[in-house]
């Protein structure tokens, strides 16, 4: 990934001031969060609304051995309109875009640059809880997504058969797989 170079001298200070956004691509509208207080304006004039706490998403780390995890997004403190999303239609959220962004800031937290993506998933699942709480006699709304990326099923074996008629599906034309029926049972002999 490139950076610019007050990224990188933002990175070598001794105090690096940055966060991670979070956009999702609901059918209806998109909606775009990050971990801190206040509403943010970022340079290419998108706005980002505080959560105070956006809770949690694992999944960020570098992958090993080829491994695609999902990304599982925690969102507590939502106001309720964003938690009847996830009550509302699936269509609205179902392989929906998710994307985490890193957003710099400067020493008085204003935005260096545009916010760089760094994962991207479709939306699988979501589910929201309710709980109350008494000291500010208030709900609370916590919002769970989780989100695929799109090599998450690298590993998996295709669906697909060792039949004529399958191969005749994928290409028309394709003899390779002509004869297979007539061996069906046999025993062949390997030296």
């Amino acid at each position: 990934m490139y950076l610019p170079d007050e990224i990188l001298a933002q990175m070598a200070a001794p105090t690096a001031r940055h966060a991670f956004l979070a956009e999702f691509g609901f059918a209806d509208g998109v909606r775009r969060v990050w971990e801190g207080t206040h509403r943010v304006i970022t340079p290419d004039g998108h706005g980002w609304d505080g959560l105070s706490v956006l809770g949690s998403i694992s999944g960020l780390a570098q992958t090993q051995n080829g491994a695609a995890p999902p990304l599982e997004f925690t969102l507590s403190g939502v106001d309720a309109g964003f938690a009847a999303k996830v009550k509302g239609d699936r269509a609205n959220w179902y392989l929906r875009p998710a994307i985490v962004y890193w957003l710099f800031f400067d020493e008085r937290w204003q935005p260096i640059g545009n916010p760089r993506a760094c994962r991207f998933g479709l939306i699988q699942n979501m589910t929201a809880t309710r709980t109350w709480d008494g000291e500010q006699k208030q709900h609370i709304y916590t919002v769970g997504l989780r989100a695929e990326g799109l090599f998450i099923g690298q590993g998996r074996a295709r669906n697909a058969y060792y039949t004529d008629a399958d191969q005749k599906r994928r290409s028309a034309g394709d003899r390779f797989f002509d004869r297979v029926a007539g061996i069906e049972g046999k025993v062949i002999q390997w030296p």
